[in-house]
């Protein structure tokens, strides 16, 4: 009788941010946005049924609120404590630099530019793809994972996943939460899957779960 194959020990590595704006506020996918309250477990595991996923590291960076959204840094606080409640997630912070007022070009619906500027408000996230480049590789030289499955649509990531699979033989896989995949990731990795809304839809938490003595709510509008 022959032995069934043994799933690669897995490690996940997610860039918050790019999955929330490709998968949660991306005008190509109306209706998406009312799954932000995903289960990453639940989700990795069904997305990825052949491997043995043993770790998920989240990489975010916690918001400020700031009109008209005066809730935004609630909403991604409750999120956060109800991740952490899941015993393979981990969460990695990065920060914000700003906001700060600069002026930007103006343009159209379309994209053309117009002969004038405005003042915006604009904050910049510093970290989370250095530290989720940074794990990836030291998880890697200590032996922690036969494969690597990164989320997310930064080709910035290219030259880690590279020296991850050609030096040291792991196996990357990839799911993009964009409408438009980076071709560059798509040709150096092993495997991809497409991120579908059925999925997000049946990995969501629990609406209601107990911290401590604490219960954490799912925000209103997710």
């Amino acid at each position: 009788m022959s032995r069934p194959l043994r799933k690669h020990k897995t490690y996940v590595y997610i860039d918050g941010f790019n999955l929330y704006y490709g998968c949660f506020r991306n005008r190509k996918r109306p209706g998406w946005n009312k799954h932000k309250w995903l289960d990453l477990q639940k989700f990795c595991d069904k997305a990825f049924p052949k491997n043995d996923i043993v770790a998920i590291k989240y990489y975010t960076a916690d918001v400020s609120s700031r009109p008209p959204d005066n809730h935004q840094a609630d909403r991604q606080k409750a999120y956060l404590t109800a991740l952490s409640q899941l015993d393979r997630v981990t969460i990695v912070k990065g920060h914000f630099l700003g906001p700060k007022v600069v002026r930007m070009p103006r343009c159209d619906d379309h994209g053309k530019y117009l002969n004038e500027s405005v003042s915006v408000l604009k904050t910049e996230e510093k970290g989370s793809d250095v530290n989720l480049a940074v794990d990836l590789l030291f998880d890697c030289v200590q032996g922690r994972y036969d494969c690597a499955i990164v989320i997310s649509n930064d080709s910035d990531l290219l030259a880690p996943i590279k020296i991850v699979r050609s030096t040291y033989g792991k196996v990357v896989g990839w799911a993009n939460p964009h409408s438009n995949p980076s071709v560059e990731l798509a040709k150096n990795t092993d495997f991809h899957i497409r991120i579908t809304e059925a999925m997000l839809q049946e990995c969501q938490l629990s609406r209601k779960i107990q911290v401590g003595r604490s219960v954490i709510q799912k925000p209103a509008d997710w």
